[in-house]
C-alpha cells in the first residue's frame, strides 16, 4: 500500500490594504473654491444693491486673496474650520446659486428689486419675459393651427381618394 500524500498546505494571503483614498481636489484646491463662491454670492449681492463698483472689485481682487486665505488655512486651524464648513457645505451652496437667477427674477417680476440692477444675474424686466412668453404662446397656437389645417387637407384627400375608389362600384351597382 502507498501511503497518501497530503495536500500542499495552503497559504494564507493577506489581502493587500486598499489604497489610501486620494481626495478628488487637494484640499486647498477646494478651499480656494469654496471662498470663490462665496465670493460669488457676495458679489451678486453688490450687483443686487447697486455696487457696481464694489462688485466689480471683489471680482478683480479676490482670487489671489483667496489663494493667500487657503495657504494660511493649512496652518491655522481656526481660518481652516469655517473654510472646510464652506466646502461641506459646498453642494447646497451650490443650490443656493442656482436658486439664485430664480428668486431675483420672481422679485423682479413683482417689482420688489429693480431687474436692471440684477442684470449681471441674468435677470430682466418682467415686460421682457412677458413678450417672450407670448410671442412662444403665439408659436404654439400658430403651429397647432398649421397642424390642424394640415389634418383637414389630409381628411379631404383621404375623402376624394374613396370616393374615387367608391365611384366605380356604385356606378355597376346602379346598372
Amino acid at each position: 500500500m502507498s501511503a497518501a500524500k497530503a495536500p500542499p498546505k495552503r497559504t494564507r494571503k493577506t489581502p493587500e490594504p486598499p489604497p489610501p483614498a486620494t481626495p478628488e481636489k487637494p484640499l486647498q484646491a477646494a478651499r480656494i473654491e469654496g471662498l470663490m463662491g462665496l465670493a460669488s454670492l457676495v458679489q451678486g449681492g453688490c450687483l443686487i444693491a447697486g455696487l457696481h463698483a464694489d462688485a466689480m472689485t471683489i471680482g478683480k481682487f479676490f482670487p489671489p486673496v483667496a489663494v493667500e486665505v487657503a495657504k494660511i488655512a493649512d496652518d491655522n486651524d481656526s481660518i481652516a474650520k469655517p473654510i472646510d464648513f464652506l466646502i461641506k457645505v459646498g453642494p447646497y451652496a451650490g443650490l443656493l446659486m442656482a436658486l439664485q437667477p430664480l428668486v431675483l427674477q420672481l422679485l423682479a417680476n413683482h417689482k420688489v428689486i429693480d431687474a436692471t440692477k440684477a442684470v449681471g444675474q441674468g435677470i430682466v424686466p418682467p415686460e421682457v419675459l412677458e413678450a417672450q412668453m407670448k410671442a412662444e404662446i403665439m408659436r404654439m397656437q400658430a403651429e397647432a393651427m398649421q397642424a390642424q389645417q394640415q389634418a383637414i387637407n389630409d381628411a379631404n384627400e383621404a375623402a376624394e381618394a374613396y370616393a374615387k375608389l367608391v365611384a366605380p362600384q356604385q356606378d355597376t351597382a346602379t346598372t
